[in-house]
């Protein structure tokens, strides 16, 4: 299943899955009346004071009849007790989503009320996720504040600044009395606490874990129409000569006829730097920040990244990658792959089929499957690497952030708690339509299955919340999606090739510069610095790749060096070296 699961069978994909964290736990507390927007001297303390000593919290009796493989790490399928025994209500800030419609009325939110005896009055936010965040802010600055914020995009940053303010809650100090969940998710994912600590080692937010597999390689995943290489008879490149071979030989053959083929494309969503360029050096991508032996530098001014700008300006220049890469929107590669009669593209830089393809699942011979995942390129030099990200594809600090307006922040870190439990996790994600595996029936990863949803991608609206809540959702729970012979999922394959075509060309984890947190003072400096740095980088880059700029000269690109030096490069390092040795403290 999909981390958005609101498509249905044969309808594109506009958007991959993304990551998120979670927890679980349910208890019977004491009856109280209300829990929202009390003052602080309420019964128990408020979000901003010390955690009350913690009740006789447990878990409810694993459910019957759940199956699960062999050495399985992850959510357990639990009865969810009512946490209190008289119905509390709390009020909470959340983004207005087309998939989870109205949530008073949204069948998650019915059920999850039913379950743990909590009522949430809901202020639904409309707009963009600037327009949401500006909202946002508008709120705080006003005073005029729920008892928590949930699926709202807050900062490491601004959850370390609004927290040093007594703003937002320490969910640290409430883990080990009423997260029993989260607990053990964070013991089945030793790095998760370090991931969601603020420098000061508080928690500001009850996080969301999603160990999302094929996520971690999104960022440099690229596929080729293994049927036109078989036509001009070569096989999947493995080098960057190779696949110069591979891109001439389609343009030549013009498999799609009148001149039309585009053997390879890319578009503005998905940057084309981290599948090239990690042919001549190891490149994450935006921000462009890796560590080598504890210290942080930049890959945009190496001589290797000026190497990988001469390959991809010859690419270009001999029509081999399309001339709107940096402008063509999703609807446009939309357009390249599903172009009637043929496809228009070779191949294309994207995080998965749907970006650039109807999925078809009931038809073996669709188009989608005629595109294979390529390994990543073997450079000049030797090197070849996936930018596999082993830290923020896991984690999502900002899922629900409690306020010091809530008189009973214990309370609602079970009732975020409860939504770790197994079953909880189902319904939030995609809805009620599951059903439990049975015995033989097989996951993603051919093991033992756990469950299994009626479509990858479920259409209908009002039935869950799009991922917008705390989950536990471990490797072992995505990959123990039932994978149905009779409804062909494209979960498996994509799964399968990159786990063959990814995994084994990962950077070690010590060159991936970590989510760092930066305190006020170093936020402020960074943000001029960092958008500075951003425009000039993708500027030239561009520039250099169409040829308004050439990279095989000197001048130009020492110039470029000296404008990307002027702009801040070292107090830019400064700054990261600072919050990445504070992270590793």
């Amino acid at each position: 299943m999909p981390n958005n699961a609101a498509r249905s069978t044969g309808i594109s994909r506009r958007s991959l899955i993304a990551g998120a964290l979670g927890l679980t736990a349910a208890t019977a507390g004491g009856g109280l009346l209300s829990g929202c927007s009390g003052s602080s001297n309420a019964s128990g303390a408020g979000g901003g004071g010390a955690a009350p000593a913690p009740p006789s919290v447990t878990l409810g009796p694993k459910l019957e009849g759940v199956l699960y493989p062999d050495g399985y790490v992850g959510p357990v399928a639990r009865q969810l007790k009512p946490i209190t025994t008289e119905k509390v209500t709390f009020k909470i800030v959340v983004k207005q989503d087309v998939t989870i419609g109205d949530w008073k009325t949204n069948a998650f939110t019915k059920w999850l009320e039913q379950k743990t005896n909590i009522h949430i009055e809901w202020n639904q936010i409309g707009g963009t996720d600037d327009d949401v965040m500006t909202k946002v802010n508008a709120m705080i600055a006003a005073g005029d504040i729920p008892d928590a914020f949930m699926g709202i995009d807050f900062s490491r940053s601004q959850l370390f600044l609004y927290g040093q303010q007594d703003l937002f809650a320490d969910v640290n100090q409430y883990i080990d009395g009423y997260a029993l969940n989260l607990q053990q998710a964070m013991k089945d994912y030793p790095d998760a606490r370090k991931l969601v600590q603020a420098p000061d080692k508080k928690i500001y937010s009850f996080p969301n874990i999603n160990d999302c597999y094929h996520c971690r390689a999104s960022a440099g995943r690229s596929f080729l129409n293994t049927e036109w290489i078989e036509q001009v008879g070569l096989a999947m490149p493995k080098t960057t000569d190779e696949f110069l071979e591979v891109m001439r030989a389609i343009k030549k053959a013009d498999p799609a006829g009148g001149g039309r083929t585009i053997p390879f494309a890319g578009y503005k969503d998905a940057p084309i730097d981290p599948f090239f360029m990690n042919a001549f050096l190891y490149n994450p991508g935006d921000p462009w920040l890796v560590v080598h032996d504890g210290k942080v530098d930049v890959t945009f001014d190496k001589d290797e990244w000026r190497e990988g700008l001469k390959y991809m300006h010859t690419l270009y220049g001999e029509g081999l990658i399309n001339r709107d890469v940096f402008t063509a929107d999703e609807d446009q590669l939309q357009r390249y792959g599903n172009a009637p009669g043929k496809p228009l593209i070779g191949g294309a830089r994207v995080n998965y089929w749907g970006n650039f393809l109807d999925i078809d699942q009931k038809d073996p011979n669709a188009r989608w499957r005629k595109y294979q995942a390529c390994p990543p390129l073997k450079g000049p030099n030797g090197v070849q690497y996936a930018a596999w990200d082993y830290l923020e594809v896991g984690v999502e600090v900002s899922q629900l952030v409690i306020t010091k307006k809530c008189a009973k922040p214990e309370l609602l870190v079970q009732w975020a708690d409860s939504q770790m439990e197994l079953e909880a996790i189902l319904r939030g994600y995609g809805g009620p339509q599951f059903a439990w595996a049975k015995k033989g029936e097989l996951g993603i990863n051919g093991k033992q299955a756990i469950y299994g949803y009626d479509a990858t991608w479920n259409s209908q609206k009002n039935i869950n919340w799009s991922q917008d809540n705390p989950m536990y959702r471990s490797q072992d729970f995505r990959l123990g999606e039932r994978v149905n012979p009779k409804d062909l999922t494209f979960e498996q394959p994509l799964y399968q090739q990159t786990k063959d075509n990814y995994f084994p060309y990962k950077q070690p984890q010590e060159m991936q510069f970590p989510p760092v947190t930066l305190d006020q003072d170093q936020a402020a400096q960074e943000a001029e610095l960092k958008t500075n740095l951003k425009n000039e980088v993708s500027q030239s880059f561009a520039k250099f790749l169409t040829g308004q700029l050439d990279p095989n000269d000197d001048a130009a690109w020492n110039d470029y060096k000296e404008r990307v030096e002027k702009i801040g490069v070292k107090p830019y390092l400064e700054l990261q070296q600072a919050a990445y040795e504070t992270y590793n403290s």
